[in-house]
């Protein structure tokens, strides 16, 4: 008991230690390792092997998986950033809601973006001058802006069916069948259930965003001006709307339509023998949302070229963005790694795998654990999901979509704690605000809400198997 007890301490003190060094700013890139190197030294094992073998193995297989797609969803944003068409989306959805409904108007303006696959720190920047300019007008406390927007970015629509964001992609790399590897699931997985708690958790949050505002203004808040505010809104310099939204529009179209109608037309129309070239391209296309996101980066170069002063710098500057991206990643994935041969870690598997009840509760609750011990949902889901695909899909017959989903929400729960790197880069970097002031509402959409949905949908799929 006594020998739980201390690896338990262990991990629990390294987790508080990461949060707490990346909280205060501390690059991730350091943190990590430095964090494992602890946990996995005074767990008794070899801190040179552990790092060298597990660490570095982590790491370097989750950029080899997702690379790509991390560094092309970087230029697409990089994209629309440049040519301004991500500040016309969002001018455009605030200008039509209104300045009495800023709140929704920023939540909308960050959900438009974040579905058709923009990556989360464009949305935060785009979204921000916007979010400035609708809460002074309507002069509403701006310590809930950082919560508007992280609403309508990492919640309902970043693990939602069809989203092309990288937390609804990644189960469709671990899910596969064992013996050929073929996806067992894919981006739209379980949609009916992702449907039904998408819009009850929209509302649900909404309401709560509404209700809290009101009470702060009735205790005497209001909008307190800064000098940095001295920025307007570019929705002139930047294309129409519907030029704008093209790309995102290509983008998940491409994502939920084409592999099944190439995988269909391939299967009915095309022989292997007669046109084995053309057969062979339309039944490979890809599930995991590369070409789909490719697509949409070149619409967007495309629609968007005279807006772009150096088309070679915007591919160069996101490629090197994703790079970044999926390194910091990789540096908590890899972190997962390293401690998930130690014995702290395996007592929380067992703890969660053994809950009695639907074997997608236990599903959810260790997506969710793991997601919290990396502070990232999609560290978290890498990390997981090679450890509970053989347990739930090939030992308990678990349904691979509704896994897929379960897995996918579940991940955008406990993920949003005070150190994930979003939460902070959006609350110091981008807002200029504080913890303690920002974080209240943020842990209510971001945590409490998706932690309903989660319950939500494994409730649905209970009732309805056949939606998984």
């Amino acid at each position: 008991m006594l020998h739980d007890i201390y690896h338990l301490s262990i991990l629990t003190g390294c987790m508080a230690l990461m949060m707490t060094l990346v909280i205060r700013g501390k690059s991730i890139f350091v943190v990590a390792p430095l964090c494992a190197l602890i946990a996995v030294t005074l767990s008794g094992a070899d801190p040179v092997v552990q790092m060298n073998e597990a660490y570095m193995t982590g790491f370097a297989d989750y950029v080899k998986r997702f690379y790509l797609i991390f560094a092309l969803g970087a230029v697409f944003g990089k994209i629309m950033d440049e040519s301004g068409a991500a500040v016309s989306i969002a001018s455009t959805v605030g200008l039509r809601l209104g300045k009495d409904r800023a709140c929704l108007a920023v939540v909308l303006a960050s959900a438009v973006l974040t579905y058709g696959g923009v990556s989360l720190f464009v949305v935060g920047f785009s979204v921000y001058p916007l979010a400035v300019h609708l809460f002074r007008s309507a002069n509403l406390p701006r310590r809930f802006i950082p919560a508007a927007i992280a609403f309508g970015s990492i919640t309902f629509t970043m693990t939602s069916a069809g989203s092309p964001e990288i937390q609804n992609l990644i189960p469709i790399k671990y899910l596969v069948d064992s013996t050929t590897g073929q996806s067992l699931t894919d981006a739209r997985a379980g949609w009916p259930v992702s449907l039904i708690v998408a819009l009850l958790m929209f509302v649900f949050g909404q309401r709560y965003l509404d209700l809290a505002i009101l009470r702060d203004i009735k205790s005497g808040g209001g909008f307190e001006a800064r000098n940095s505010d001295r920025v307007q809104t570019t929705d002139a310099a930047g294309p129409q709307f519907l030029v704008a939204l093209l790309p995102l529009i290509v983008t998940v179209l491409a994502l939920n339509l084409l592999p099944s109608v190439c995988h269909s037309f391939a299967s009915t129309s095309l022989s292997s023998e007669r046109t084995p070239i053309l057969h062979a391209i339309f039944s490979q296309v890809p599930e995991d949302g590369t070409l789909a996101i490719f697509l949409g980066v070149i619409t967007g170069t495309l629609v968007m070229r005279r807006r772009l002063n150096d088309i070679w710098k915007c591919f160069g500057d996101g490629f090197f963005n994703g790079l970044l991206a999926v390194g910091s990643t990789s540096a908590v994935v890899g972190f997962g790694a390293a401690i998930k041969t130690l014995p702290a870690f395996q007592l929380i598997v067992n703890g969660v795998t053994k809950i009695p009840g639907d074997p997608l509760i236990g599903a959810a609750i260790a997506v969710a654990v793991i997601a919290a011990i990396a502070g990232s949902a999609s560290g978290g889901q890498a990390i997981a999901l090679p450890v509970i695909k053989p347990i739930y899909v090939d030992q308990l017959g678990v349904a691979p979509r509704a896994l897929h989903r379960i897995v996918a929400i579940s991940s955008g729960t406990l993920d949003s704690l005070p150190a994930n790197g979003y939460v902070v880069m959006l609350i110091h970097n981008i807002c200029g605000e504080t913890h303690s002031r920002a974080y209240g509402p943020i842990f209510v959409t971001t945590v409490l809400i998706p932690a309903f949905g989660t319950a939500l949908a494994i409730a649905l799929f209970k009732c309805f198997p056949q939606w998984g």
